[in-house]
């Protein structure tokens, strides 16, 4: 049996290649959510309720913490359309819209945002330390962000 041929690569190269990832998005999946507006009592006609969309969209694979943040973190979008809006629940991305030209917007900037975080996410190092730092950054955030509302 033949030995197998490997390629030289310098340590830089294989660097690399250990810390490239693609993480692919599929498209959203949108709920509708309807509720009756507050105050209304009697017979409510549909006019009396108000609806939002539940918009998710479903990374393949489960992308690492640092990954997450580096979406997140996309330095481009619009005032109401950025992807810092998103909320991350370890399997999907969301978030609650109003309108239907608001999902299409977050639909047009998703494979921006992705393009983004897969090339930042090859550029930097990824050491089981640096991953660890990037969880705790984002548990230190949500409860600076839970203490901001309460």
């Amino acid at each position: 049996m033949p030995l197998e041929e490997k390629s030289f690569q310098s340590e830089n190269e294989a660097r690399a290649a250990a810390t490239e990832i693609h993480i692919r998005m599929g498209a959203p999946r949108v709920t509708p959510h309807v509720v009756a507006i507050d105050g209304k009592t009697g017979g409510l006609t549909k006019d009396d309720y108000a609806t939002s969309f539940l918009v998710a969209w479903q990374p393949s694979p489960i992308p690492p913490a640092h990954w997450v943040e580096l979406l997140r973190q996309a330095p481009f979008g619009t005032q109401l359309v950025r992807a810092r809006s998103l909320h991350w629940n370890g399997h999907h991305f969301s978030i609650e819209l109003l309108n239907e030209a608001d999902i299409e917007a977050y639909g047009i900037e998703m494979p921006d945002w992705v393009a983004f975080a897969n090339a930042e996410y090859g550029r930097r190092e990824h050491t089981p330390a640096a991953d660890a730092l990037a969880a705790a950054q984002k548990r230190a955030q949500e409860v600076e962000d839970r203490l901001r509302n309460r």
